[in-house]
Formats: C-alpha cells, sequence, structure tokens
C-alpha cells in the first residue's frame, strides 16, 4: 500500500507540473504584481496560492458532482477556459509598457491594486494557474486512484494527490515572492521580452486547450 501511495504522488506531481506550470505561471502572474512593494506582493501571492489549492481540493472532492449537477462535460469546460485564456494573452501582448521610474510614482496606486485585487481569483487564480486542463487532470488521477469498495484506501489515495498538489502550488508561491529579483537583474528590456515572450506562450495554451476541447467534443483527431 506504501508503495501505491509513493506511485501515486509522484504521478499526481507529474501530471500537474505541466498543466500547473508553476514557472511558467509565476511570469504571467509577476506580470500583473510586478508594481507592489514586498507586503502587498505576499498578500497577493498568498491569495492566489489559496485560491487556487481550494480550487484543486473543490474538484478534487465534489468536483464530479459538480459536472453532474450542471450537466457540464470536460470539453466544454475546456473550450469556456480555453476562450477566456486566450483573451488574457492577448490583453497582456497589446497592454502598452511604462518604465521602472513610471511604475514607481506611488509606489502603488490604491486605485490600481483594487484592480489587482479583482484579477486575483479572476483570470490569475481560474483560469490561469488552475484552469479546464487541471481540473481534467484531476478527474483523471481520481479514476486511477479509486479502490472500488474502499473508502478508507481511496481517501488515502486521494491525500496523496492533494499533498502534491499543495507542493506544486507551493512552488508557484515561493516564485511569485522572489521571482520579481530575478525580474530586476534582467533590466526593463529583458522584462519587456519576457512579459511578451509570455503573453504569446499564454494565448497559444488558450488555443490548444480550446481545440482539444473542441476536439472532444466532435471526435476528431486535430492535434
Amino acid at each position: 500500500m506504501t508503495q501505491e501511495i509513493i506511485f501515486i504522488f509522484t504521478s499526481a506531481f507529474a501530471a500537474l507540473f505541466p498543466v500547473i506550470n508553476p514557472i511558467g505561471n509565476g511570469f504571467i502572474i509577476d506580470g500583473f504584481i510586478k508594481n507592489l512593494d514586498d507586503e502587498q506582493r505576499k498578500a497577493a501571492s498568498k491569495k492566489v496560492f489559496i485560491n487556487c489549492l481550494l480550487i484543486g481540493l473543490g474538484s478534487l472532492v465534489v468536483g464530479h458532482l459538480i459536472l453532474l449537477l450542471f450537466g457540464l462535460a470536460i470539453p466544454v469546460i475546456q473550450v469556456g477556459g480555453g476562450i477566456i485564456i486566450c483573451k488574457t494573452g492577448l490583453e497582456m501582448l497589446s497592454g502598452s509598457s511604462t518604465s521602472a521610474d513610471d511604475g514607481k510614482q506611488e509606489a502603488i496606486d490604491k486605485i490600481k491594486l483594487e484592480e489587482i485585487e479583482q484579477k486575483l481569483f479572476y483570470p490569475l487564480s481560474f483560469p490561469i494557474v488552475v484552469g479546464a486542463g487541471t481540473i481534467s487532470v484531476i478527474f483523471t488521477l481520481m479514476a486511477s486512484a479509486t479502490v472500488k469498495d474502499n473508502f478508507l484506501h481511496t481517501g488515502i489515495n486521494y491525500l496523496a494527490i492533494a499533498l502534491a498538489l499543495f507542493l506544486m502550488l507551493a512552488i508557484l508561491y515561493v516564485f511569485l515572492l522572489q521571482g520579481h529579483r530575478f525580474m530586476k537583474k534582467l533590466g526593463s528590456s529583458g522584462n519587456l521580452i519576457i512579459n511578451k515572450l509570455v503573453a504569446f506562450i499564454t494565448f497559444c495554451i488558450g488555443i490548444q486547450i480550446l481545440v482539444t476541447g473542441i476536439s472532444k467534443i466532435f471526435h476528431i483527431t486535430v492535434l
């Protein structure tokens, strides 16, 4: 049983890493919170961590029930999430860049801070970090971790998945706290290049999730 739990944990960690992508998504979120001071950045990072953890654990505990209740299918969630991620990527690509001096006029304007706080859940936590891809991976892990007629064993396996999710989001949290130091070393030009590159990748990820959902709905092979 111990070997099985270790296998489920390592499988969950490996499966969740590419969909949560703590480093890549860390760059995306850093583009939104880059002008915050250390205390504000810590508070924003903590909110993103808690939001993502609650969404992930909620999917693990009541995910199937929610889908049945609203009659939703995973491909439909992928299509919706893909559209939202594409929209976010386009907004980041078209956004105007400001110089380091302009961004530090008063540490951060109160209105700007409120705007960022409104985005911490949507779209930063959901669907950028924990979106349709993450939910579908969690559902797949649940199916493989379920032991028929053994609720205790199943519960322990689910805890292993939850632990993998927690560690993945902890990596994201640490990156959000320290990532801006790395970005400062790159300078304004390097920062701009990375932000635009990440924005383009975000847009492409949205298209891939969207196309994957469409291909599953219509039972066609696209990718």
